[in-house]
């Protein structure tokens, strides 16, 4: 197997409807993924909000920081090896007031008057028969609109994905993922969740985290799914917003095994770089994500409290060669 050397020309991989696979190009599928998450298509002006970070620190970092071969040539399931049973034990700890808290959106019908807009949809039709009522349900979750877990599979380099394995090897538009699908999380995932809640934040840096820890006493530890609030009731989303890349080597450095937010993750621009958020993450870290998370409950759960750690449980469907699923992740207080 060849080993992941760059971030660059990325492509992706989506699963619609009837379990069909589509293999964006280097172009469009990155120029798709942009305007759904409020950045400039490739080639197009840019609109600020650029982080510090070059872009040959960043290429540095997908190097120093890969996950690649750490759990072996042949491993498949990244930054989830990192939650361990005993990991999973100190979770179940944190539930001492028995509430629980969805982080899902509802799944909106589009009926007509919610058109399929780009980022996410989804359609049904109920067929009414004598006792019951049945129902063919189609979505395209992968976007900025629909609460969902991204398997490994989902972002490659041209030829690579997770761990150096061959593009032509584990993705066809007939067959999804043979490597790297969503099914590697099918046993659930069950881990300490930590919601980093600060308002006025729209783009989290690694000294607005570091300073974060210091103020609530709360350390990002091994096997953490880390959640990140960036909007609050009436805020539309503006532009980039997310964790900035230069949070990205603490990722690796406190061995971080998920994130999510309540937006699609990239909160600053690398010139050259599409997403660099998602590329380094599900690219270099074999880090799955969670993407468009409802945090409004849970951040006003975890204010109430005063607890920013809590039980996370995540249970993807079990879609065979997927590239992700449409979630409803829970929080145990």
């Amino acid at each position: 197997m060849k080993r992941m050397a760059t971030a660059l020309g990325i492509a992706g991989v989506v699963l619609l409807g009837s379990n069909r696979w589509l293999i964006g190009s280097q172009q469009s599928q990155a120029t798709g993924q942009a305007q759904r998450q409020g950045q400039p298509p490739a080639g197009a002006p840019a609109q600020g909000n650029f982080s510090s970070v070059t872009k040959d620190q960043y290429e540095q970092w997908m190097k120093q920081y890969s996950n690649s071969g750490r759990w072996g040539k042949d491993d498949q399931k990244g930054a989830l090896n990192l939650i361990t049973p005993e990991k999973r034990k100190q979770a179940a700890t944190l539930v001492k007031s028995g509430i629980t808290v969805s982080l899902a959106h509802d799944i909106e019908r589009d009926n007509g008057k919610n058109p399929k807009p780009a980022g996410g949809w989804m359609e049904n039709k109920f067929t009414a028969i004598p006792e019951y009522v049945l129902e063919n349900l189609q979505m395209e979750f992968h976007g900025s609109r629909l609460s969902h877990f991204d398997a490994l599979c989902h972002r490659m380099t041209p030829g690579h994905i997770y761990n150096g394995f061959e593009m032509n090897d584990v993705v066809t538009a007939e067959g999804g993922c043979s490597k790297m699908a969503v099914t590697m999380a099918k046993d659930g995932v069950v881990t300490r969740g930590v919601l980093v809640d600060i308002p006025g934040t729209t783009r989290l840096k690694l000294d607005d985290i570091l300073a974060w820890e210091k103020r609530t006493g709360i350390k990002v530890s091994p096997g953490d799914a880390l959640l990140l609030r960036t909007l609050r009731p009436g805020t539309p989303r503006q532009g980039v917003m997310g964790y900035d890349p230069s949070i990205l080597p603490f990722l690796r450095q406190r061995d971080v095994a998920l994130i999510g937010s309540d937006v699609a993750q990239d909160g600053g621009n690398i010139e050259g770089i599409t997403q660099p958020i998602h590329a380094f993450v599900l690219l270099a870290l074999g880090m799955n994500i969670l993407d468009n998370l409802a945090l409004d409950e849970l951040g006003d759960t975890a204010s109430r409290l005063k607890r920013w750690d809590f039980m996370l449980v995540v249970a993807p469907l079990r879609v065979e060669h997927g590239s992700g699923s449409p979630v409803n992740p829970v929080a145990l207080f």
